[in-house]
């Protein structure tokens, strides 16, 4: 009989908790709803991967399974093609299962064109990983920089001469700050971390800097 009670209780526990991620996550959409209403922009709860141009290109979108964008807000900022959305994606399985949620500032400049590149806060696996050779990009004369951040891509000359001196200035200020970039695509976020609504606007702005900043290289 305690077992069944036992049972039962644990049953409504998740319950209880499925449901309350589930008001908290059409409270979000509605939030959000309401900011893409103030900017002007259109609203989608979900989309296809395919909404980013090449999407397979990034690293962003190279892990785990289960990928979806939700929430996506989409129009223009400073004249650009620009969206923020959630992206959602699974790694594990079973009791391993993770789900791994961040908001993604996507801009899309006409006339503009980068190597395509990668770049992390640098974890203590990291530095593991590359003292076995796995590729992180330096620079002597930015040690801080170097220290926080693993910088991934193919053409290291090209990434070199993206990363200018204020380009790295900039991410030693705005430590955490993830970004993959190719073409004329640039996703900027923080690995998983959801914007709030009111801060969607100002991480908007902040993926405008790092854009004006590229555009001088």
């Amino acid at each position: 009989m305690g077992t069944i009670v036992f049972l039962f209780a644990i049953i409504i526990l998740f319950v209880v908790i499925f449901l309350y991620q589930r008001k908290k996550a059409r409270e979000r959409t509605q939030q959000l709803q309401a900011v893409a209403a103030q900017l002007g922009w259109n609203f989608a709860e979900e989309m296809p991967l395919n909404m980013i141009p090449g999407f397979e290109n990034f690293g962003l979108f190279s892990q785990g399974h289960g990928k979806q964008i939700q929430n996506m807000m989409y129009g223009t900022a400073s004249g650009i093609k620009a969206g923020v959305f959630d992206y959602v994606y699974v790694t594990g399985s079973g009791k391993h299962r993770q789900t791994h949620y961040q908001t993604v500032v996507y801009l899309e400049p006409p006339n503009f064109s980068v190597p395509y590149f990668s770049l992390r806060p640098e974890s203590f696996m990291h530095k593991i990983f590359t003292a076995f050779g796995y590729q992180d990009i330096d620079f002597g004369q930015r040690p801080e920089f170097s220290r926080a951040y693993i910088l991934r891509g193919q053409d290291e000359a090209a990434i070199r001469r993206t990363f200018n001196d204020s380009m790295l200035s900039f991410y030693e200020n705005y430590q955490g700050t993830c970004t993959d970039a190719g073409g004329n695509q640039l996703l900027v976020f923080r690995s998983g971390y959801r914007f709030e609504p009111h801060e969607i606007q100002g991480y908007v702005g902040l993926g405008l800097q790092v854009l004006n900043l590229m555009r001088q290289y």
